[in-house]
C-alpha cells in the first residue's frame, strides 16, 4: 500500500509540473507551432534541393562527357556556360582552356595571329575559374594551364611581356602548394625561364614571323627559319670525306662547272642515247642495234670499222668503279 501511495505521489508531481510548464507557454503556443511548420518546411525544402541539385550535377557531367567526344572547345564552353555553378562545368571551362593551348601551340610556326588569338582565349578560359569553387587539385591544374598559356603567349608580338606574368604563376603554385604534384614542374619552369639566354630566345621568337603561305619547290631554299631552341649550338654538321677512288670523291668540281650540252642530243630509232666519257670530254655514240630489234641476250654488237677506236663506258660510280683503274 505504501508502494502505490508513493507511486501515485509521484504521478501528481509529473502532472502538476507539466500543467505549470502549458501554463507558462500558452501565451506563446501559437509562435512555437509556426516555428514548428518552419521547421518541417525548411527541412523538406532542403530535401527537394539537394535532390535537385544532384540530378543537375549528373546532366552536367553527362553533358561534359558528350562535349568530351565531340572534341571541340565550343562545345565545352556551352557546357561550363550551362552549369556555371557545378563541378562539371568549372572542368568543361578548364579543359576548353586546354584545348585554346594546345591550338595556339600548334598554330605558332604557321600562323602567329592565329596562335595569339587562341593563346589568349586559354588565358581568359583560366581566369574564368582561378581562385573559384573546386578541390585543390582543381586549383593547381588551373595554375599550371594559366602560366603555360602565359609563357606561350610570351612568344608571340602580342604577348610580348607576358614572361613575367608566367613566373609569377609558377611561383604562386610553388608557394600554396610546396608539395603539390605541379610543385617541382613548376620550380624547373621558374629555373629555365630566369636564365638571360632563355630569356632572350622567347624575345627571338615573338620578332620571328612565319611565311604567309607555303613556298614552292622553288622557294624552299629562301623560307625564313625558325630561332633554334635555347641551348643549341648554331653549327653546320660537317661532312665526313668520300673515300678515295669513288666518283664522289673524283668530281667534286662545282654544280656551276659541270658542261651541259646546248641541245638535247638526237637520237633515232636504233641508235642508243649518247654517254659522256669518263674524263667529260666529248661524247661518242654508241653502235646502232641490228634492224631486226633490240639485242637478244649473248648476241654482241657490231663491231665498228674504226677498231682502234676505245669502248666507250659509263662513268664510274661508288661501288662500280670503272675497269680502267686497275
Amino acid at each position: 500500500m505504501k508502494r502505490e501511495r508513493r507511486q501515485e505521489l509521484k504521478e501528481n508531481e509529473l502532472a502538476e509540473l507539466i500543467g505549470r510548464w502549458l501554463e507558462k507557454i500558452a501565451p506563446y503556443s501559437q509562435a512555437i507551432l509556426v516555428g514548428l511548420l518552419a521547421v518541417i518546411v525548411l527541412y523538406v525544402g532542403w530535401i527537394v534541393w539537394a535532390n535537385w541539385a544532384r540530378a543537375v550535377e549528373q546532366n552536367a557531367w553527362n553533358a561534359l562527357y558528350a562535349a568530351l567526344e565531340s572534341g571541340g572547345p565550343a562545345d565545352l564552353e556551352a557546357v561550363a556556360e550551362q552549369y556555371p555553378r557545378t563541378d562539371a562545368g568549372h572542368w568543361a571551362r578548364l579543359l576548353a582552356a586546354d584545348l585554346h593551348l594546345r591550338f595556339g601551340c600548334q598554330e605558332m610556326l604557321s600562323n602567329k595571329a592565329n596562335a595569339a588569338q587562341e593563346l589568349r582565349k586559354a588565358v581568359d578560359g583560366y581566369l574564368a575559374v582561378r581562385g573559384g569553387s573546386g578541390s585543390p587539385f582543381f586549383q593547381q591544374r588551373v595554375l599550371w594551364g594559366l602560366a603555360r598559356a602565359y609563357e606561350a603567349l610570351s612568344g608571340t608580338r602580342q604577348g610580348q611581356g607576358e614572361l613575367e606574368s608566367a613566373i609569377k604563376i609558377y611561383q604562386e603554385l610553388v608557394d600554396r602548394w610546396p608539395d603539390g604534384p605541379y610543385a617541382e614542374l613548376a620550380r624547373r619552369r621558374i629555373a629555365f625561364l630566369s636564365k638571360p639566354e632563355n630569356r632572350k630566345f622567347y624575345d627571338m621568337f615573338a620578332a620571328y614571323e612565319p611565311p604567309k603561305s607555303t613556298p614552292g619547290p622553288e622557294a624552299t631554299g629562301n623560307a625564313v627559319s625558325p630561332p633554334m631552341s635555347p641551348g643549341a649550338p648554331d653549327v653546320t654538321t660537317p661532312k665526313p670525306p668520300a673515300p678515295e677512288g669513288t666518283a664522289e670523291s673524283q668530281g667534286a668540281q662545282p654544280q656551276s662547272e659541270i658542261q651541259k650540252p646546248a641541245t638535247a642530243p638526237s637520237q633515232s630509232p636504233g641508235q642508243l642515247p649518247e654517254l659522256p666519257t669518263p674524263d667529260g670530254g666529248e661524247t661518242k655514240s654508241a653502235p646502232a642495234q641490228p634492224a631486226g630489234g633490240p639485242a637478244s641476250p649473248g648476241s654482241q654488237p657490231q663491231q665498228t670499222q674504226d677498231s682502234s677506236e676505245s669502248k666507250v663506258e659509263p662513268p664510274a660510280t661508288p661501288g662500280n668503279e670503272s675497269s680502267g683503274n686497275n
